[in-house]
């Protein structure tokens, strides 16, 4: 067999945990449950999969593939064809995964509110790793979660994917569960889904009554409105009933609302009624601690130099970090071989070897973009005045340098006119503490990070 072949198969166990993990909660987590790997054909990237179940509709199918794809690019580095067949049948059903092929929820039947089982055992507070990336957003949840309706509303967390959003999502439903019995928590893309079917049943008086009688309405991945004018209608009016009534709204996207494309700006406007915060990546040390907290989770025992290893290589996304430890996990499990640098780097052989490289930001770059932004000279940036016109620019650009670079507080002090690295932290602290406070400075910092992230 051949090597490729073998780790298909291999990882297997690990494909299927991260699945069930994504389908938890949907109509077909039970079927992913029943899943099994018939064989690979490495020469068409074919997977071939056995489900117990009757004929499935397209809308399940589809479910199955985007978990089992979204799973396999965690684990092999790539999507390959996947070919369903059912226990009743023997019709295949195979479809080429892109790489970033959103997960397509299926519809719930009306009047199915959240439960506590529905949700991830871990999907809590207690279980979320906080660091200065994300400190912000967990405060905010925390409160909201705690006092519904009155600390912000509607709160919007934007980020990139991987980065926690559904986590801090769920861990708000399960403490309103406590109290609230009837929490709705849907994907956008479940709530296009159904709105559609609505429509084309004749049933989009229960929906519209099932949604606006919610005690809190939570959806994560709201960008999916984009451009779905008749849904985004709907939705405006199911935002102001509920906000009206004092009812807690909780979303997410990948963006702030005026960066969504083809959206309302009725909507765009009420998505800042409350707060907005960013979910950042995490930084080394936070994203070492996340890689304790999975393994410890899982019973793992994982040396430093494995934690380090997946810290320095899986840099921007929470969700990564935990499926690098699920690889590891399995085959250690699967060889009876202890957990080693050498068996993680050959465990994430093909997930390491198919990131790109990020692109690197210097310090200099750093220094020409704010004296561009903010009118100022070279010489007068790295000079010993401390007028205000100057001393905020260097702070906002000595921040920069420490979130986007790898120079240290010295490091950091000697571009910057020879400055001692208790004075880089001090200024680094400063900005973060406006940062917190004030939205127009997190808009614009996000706005040079975009910019000095940006490939050449």
């Amino acid at each position: 067999m051949h090597e490729h072949d073998r780790d298909v198969l291999s990882f297997w166990p690990a494909i299927e945990e991260l699945a069930l993990n994504r389908a938890r909660g949907l109509p077909v987590h039970e079927l992913l449950r029943s899943a099994k790997a018939l064989g690979y054909d490495a020469g068409s990237e074919t997977l071939k999969l056995s489900v117990e179940a009757s004929p499935l509709d397209s809308t399940a199918t589809e479910s199955i593939r985007t978990c089992l794809g979204k799973a396999c690019f965690q684990v092999l580095g790539f999507a390959p064809h996947l070919e369903v067949q059912t226990a009743t049948s023997n019709r295949a059903l195979s479809q080429k995964l892109p790489a970033d092929a959103a997960p397509r929820a299926v519809s719930a039947p009306p009047s199915l509110f959240m439960t506590r089982s529905r949700l991830p055992a871990t999907a809590d507070f207690e279980h979320f790793v906080v660091g200065p990336s994300n400190q912000l957003a967990f405060a905010a949840s925390k409160a909201v979660g705690e006092n519904p309706g009155k600390s912000y509303n509607p709160l919007f967390l934007h980020g990139s994917v991987g980065l926690g959003k559904t986590h801090l999502l769920q861990a708000i439903c399960r403490k309103l569960l406590a109290t609230m019995p009837k929490v709705r928590f849907i994907s956008c893309e479940e709530f296009v889904n159904q709105f559609v079917l609505a429509l084309k049943s004749g049933n989009i008086d229960t929906l519209r009554s099932e949604l606006r009688e919610a005690d809190a309405l939570i959806i994560d991945d709201i960008h999916f409105l984009a451009g779905k004018e008749q849904t985004q209608d709907e939705f405006f009016h199911t935002f102001n009933h509920l906000y009206q009534q004092g009812k807690q709204i909780v979303l997410s996207s990948d963006s702030l609302p005026r960066d969504i494309p083809r959206l309302e700006d009725r909507l765009i406007s009420r998505f800042h009624w409350g707060l907005a915060v960013k979910v950042e990546p995490p930084c080394t040390e936070t994203r070492m601690a996340i890689v304790r907290k999975k393994a410890e989770l899982r019973g793992v025992d994982l040396p430093s130099d494995v934690v380090a290893f997946l810290a320095d290589n899986i840099t921007t996304n929470v969700r990564e970090l935990e499926g690098a430890v699920v690889q590891i996990s399995a085959l250690s499990g699967m060889t009876g071989k202890p957990v080693t640098l050498t068996l993680a780097q050959d465990a994430l052989k093909h997930l390491i070897k198919a990131r790109p490289a990020p692109s690197r930001v210097s310090a200099e770059n750093i220094i020409d973009l704010v004296c561009q932004h903010y009118s100022v000279r070279l010489n007068d940036l790295l000079s010993e005045r401390r007028t205000k016109n100057l001393a905020f620019p260097r702070h906002v650009a000595m921040y920069l340098a420490k979130e986007l670079t790898q120079l240290t507080l010295s490091e950091i002090g000697h571009f910057f006119g020879g400055r001692d690295h208790s004075t880089v932290l001090h200024a680094i602290n400063k900005i973060k503490s406006k940062r917190l406070k004030e939205a127009d400075l997190r808009a614009e910092i996000e706005r040079f990070e975009l910019q000095l992230r940006r490939p050449i």
